[in-house]
């Protein structure tokens, strides 16, 4: 695993989630029933329509590096800068699974994360759904999306100052286009787990 070159950056990324959901339609009525199950992932675009060469040269060299979606990376979400470091916050007991993550060691009677942020825990991204605050004993319960997708360990860290997402490529065939000054191209990615 490899983290993405940080002098590399998209002019534009586009970013969400895939659900793994199933939908079965009744061929009399046209009624629905939906199931979910845990499995969501993220998945990107990031384009590159202007890349000096020295920039394309590192571009390049990081696609090859991957060995196509056999390779791993550790992409941040750069739109979402992370707010003020309020503790050393880790996981408050294993074998937690769904839509909400119990944390500890949070700075006691304060706002520590905000709707929209970003953590990291196993190296599954998360987001934060609403506002949390910790209790004065410095805990702190964080709803996430999406749901966890294996327990993390009592302790684990919850790396919400440098989130990141473990990504792969979508497909093995990757190009960019070369002109006589500039580069251009554009990479699919979607988790790794």
């Amino acid at each position: 695993m490899i983290n993405w070159p940080a002098e590399i950056k998209p002019r534009s990324m586009s970013w969400g989630r895939v659900y793994n959901t199933r939908a079965f339609t009744s061929p009399f009525s046209q009624s629905q029933q939906i199931v979910g199950a845990p499995g969501a992932y993220w998945k990107c675009t990031l384009n590159f329509p202007t890349l000096n060469r020295e920039k394309e040269r590192r571009l390049s060299t990081f696609i090859g590096s991957l060995q196509g979606m056999a390779g791993t990376f550790r992409l941040r979400p750069w739109t979402r800068p992370p707010g003020p470091a309020v503790g050393s916050a880790v996981v408050d007991g294993g074998g937690q699974a769904g839509g909400q993550l119990v944390t500890r060691n949070w700075t006691p009677n304060t706002t520590v994360l905000r709707m929209g942020d970003y953590a990291t825990v196993n190296d599954q991204l998360l987001e934060v759904l609403e506002d949390v605050t910790s209790n004065a004993q410095g805990i702190a319960v964080l709803p996430i999306s999406p749901w966890l997708r294996s327990p993390p360990a009592n302790g684990a860290t919850v790396n919400y100052q440098q989130p990141y997402a473990l990504m792969r490529l979508m497909q093995d065939e990757q190009m960019l286009d070369v002109k006589a000054v500039i580069a251009s191209g554009s990479l699919e990615c979607r988790e790794a787990f």
